[in-house]
């Protein structure tokens, strides 16, 4: 009798934890109402490794891949604390074959002229989020269609406004 009831108390002090940690980090994904900019597009080039090729996808698709909401923080403080909500950039690269770590430099562009490139440290060691959600809510109108998130890294790397993502082998 001792031993089950160790047992159950053991069962219920998991739980107790499963249900902590899924509070306080975050977890579960937030349904964000992208109604507003669905149709919107990132065209996504270079994933069969040549610049020949081009890939359209619009937010509605990217909302359909399994996605993750994500509780982090930039590492400047210029933005402080977000939970950010959308497909990784592996989610989506899964669909045509690829992983973001098959290419060794990664051009994320936005609508206003910024662009950053990410090297092949940054890609290897980095969940890259496509978020088309901040904070449970929909992107602003500044942020649309895409806003890229790369967990506990510099806000420089957190773009707004992604239309266009070319991958280099």
């Amino acid at each position: 009798m001792c031993r089950i009831n160790r047992l159950i108390r053991s069962a219920v002090m998991l739980a107790v934890i499963a249900v902590v940690t899924v509070v306080a980090c975050g977890c579960g994904v937030d349904d964000i109402d992208i109604s507003g900019y669905s149709d919107e597009q990132i065209v996504i080039t270079g994933i069969d490794g040549t610049d020949d090729s081009e890939e359209i996808v619009n937010i509605s698709q990217l909302k359909a891949l399994d996605c993750t909401t994500v509780k982090t923080h930039s590492t400047s403080d210029k933005i402080g604390e977000v939970r950010a909500t959308g497909p990784t950039l592996d989610t989506l690269l899964q669909q045509y074959g690829a992983s973001q770590r098959d290419f060794s430099r990664i051009e994320i562009y936005g609508r206003d002229g910024y662009d950053i490139a990410l090297s092949q440290k940054v890609i290897e060691e980095n969940e890259i989020i496509l978020a088309f959600g901040i904070d449970g809510e929909p992107l602003d109108d500044d942020s649309v269609p895409c806003r890229i998130i790369i967990p506990e890294s510099d806000s420089a790397y957190w773009i707004r406004m992604v239309d266009r993502i070319k991958l280099i082998k």
